[in-house]
């Protein structure tokens, strides 16, 4: 018999976030441009993701500590269903259908884990995949993706983006930096709470799922280039249009302040993507959702962000959670709900694989990652990269944000209206900063706003 596995602090403390209000799931879906055999996915699944325990395993939980049991009733066919939409569905009802799911939460009896293989998307298949957080981050989920799919016919391996290495809090470390340590735990120890607007405010229990039709990776690259940001920068402002967009058309005719986001930072070493649980920071951005002007968003956004490329915000954030993981549940909820209760919308940006992917000789068009928003927080959005292309997605309170589905339709108007602006008003570049290598363009650890955690 398995022996059962302790829990490391981050994972304990993403499984107690879990509230009725707001379950701490991330959603997966998989677009197919034909039919997918449910054989195919369960051999893909089995292959992939059996080896790893978090995945055969139920989460124990303890006052102070959890711990992974083997599930002795463990079958795959517990996880992995399929299931037909109505003759003539398509995206619109496939969303639907996850906004429906996204409240339900996962059996505690069984790993915390599902997949349903959906049919009649427009004559395709789907596969949805709703995964707790106490699993695994944005990162690991992404290795995983790649390693349960094989290049598509005709694709080629391509390096994906990723972002530069981040400094441990060593002893070392926190002696050479401690100006800058003391600046960013006295920043995160005062920050101000989140002005209300119609997107802040206590969730409910519904939610709607949506996202964005796929974006040019590299006018965006273009976009970026010309005005010192990253690609990172320019979807963030994007973001900010289609959320100023949303208030305006929830009736908050003044927008006289920015929008406090929580941005997930990676904070892996290099070479140890493939091993799951959570190993990210949190840091907060000012959102310009104030600023009508396009460029007047991206600069702003940029300017916040390169401001803390070498702080180190997002490494006491994860060791606050760490830490909040070993304290008992109330307490837990003391320390990170000050965080969440002053903020309004979390933003994680996750690169998928470069190339095209398919499964059992059948091509992948579309993946999109939904980031769960966690305690206090109603509003998520995720920015992802797969293919040449970027999408933007959202799984959101209805009462905070009752209509995503236009607020998805919006990003590309958004876009538009960015690229315009962009190609019109050029700012010169050094030829260093239109250099792809280790492109520092998607995870939000290369740069973030002043503002960020709790006590």
């Amino acid at each position: 018999m398995k022996a059962a596995l302790p829990m490391n602090a981050a994972d304990h403390a993403w499984l107690r976030m879990d509230c009725p209000e707001n379950l701490v799931v991330i959603h997966l879906a998989f677009m197919f441009v034909a039919p997918l055999s449910l054989h195919a996915v369960r051999a893909k699944l089995e292959a992939r993701l059996l080896p790893f325990h978090q995945f055969t395993h139920k989460a124990k939980r303890g006052w102070l500590s959890s711990h992974w049991v083997p599930d002795e009733q463990f079958h795959i066919d517990r996880h992995l269903t399929e299931m037909h939409l109505p003759e003539g569905s398509g995206g619109k009802e496939l969303k639907a259908w996850m906004s429906g799911e996204a409240c339900k939460p996962l059996a505690k009896d069984r790993p915390l884990w599902l997949a349903t293989l959906v049919h009649n998307v427009e004559g395709r298949s789907a596969l949805v995949m709703r995964v707790h957080h106490s699993l695994a981050d944005g990162v690991s989920l992404m290795d995983l993706i790649s390693g349960m799919t094989d290049i598509a016919e005709g694709a080629h391996y391509v390096e994906p983006a990723r972002a530069g290495e981040r400094l441990s809090l060593s002893p070392g470390v926190i002696v050479r930096h401690i100006g800058s340590v003391l600046s960013d735990a006295a920043t995160m120890l005062f920050m101000r709470k989140d002005k209300p607007s119609k997107i802040k405010g206590a969730p409910g229990k519904h939610k709607s799922v949506a996202w964005s039709d796929g974006l040019s990776l590299a006018v965006t690259r273009d976009i970026a280039h010309r005005h010192g940001a990253t690609v990172n920068d320019v979807m963030l402002s994007i973001i900010a249009g289609a959320l100023r967009h949303h208030l305006q058309a929830q009736g908050q005719k003044r927008i006289d302040a920015p929008v406090r986001t929580v941005i997930p930072m990676n904070m892996r070493p290099q070479g140890q993507s493939h091993l799951l649980g959570n190993q990210f920071g949190l840091v907060g951005l000012e959102l310009p959702v104030h600023q009508a002007d396009p460029l007047d968003r991206l600069h702003a956004v940029r300017d916040g962000m390169t401001t803390l490329k070498t702080g180190f915000q997002g490494q006491l954030a994860l060791a606050l959670v760490k830490f909040a993981g070993l304290l008992p549940h109330l307490l837990q909820q003391l320390v990170l709900g000050i965080f969440s209760r002053r903020c309004t919308v979390i933003v994680t940006n996750v690169i998928g694989p470069a190339e095209a992917r398919s499964v059992d000789g059948v091509r992948m068009d579309e993946l999109m990652l939904c980031v769960p928003q966690g305690m206090t927080v109603g509003v998520g959005v995720s920015i992802i990269s797969y293919n040449d292309q970027v999408r933007i997605g959202f799984l959101v309170d209805n009462k905070l944000m009752p209509d995503c589905a236009a607020s998805a339709m919006a990003i590309r108007t958004c876009f538009e209206q960015l690229k315009r602006a962009a190609g019109a008003n050029v700012v010169p570049l050094p030829l260093a900063a239109c250099e792809p290598a280790n492109e520092e363009a998607f995870w939000p650890a290369m740069g973030q706003d002043r503002e960020v955690l709790a006590r």
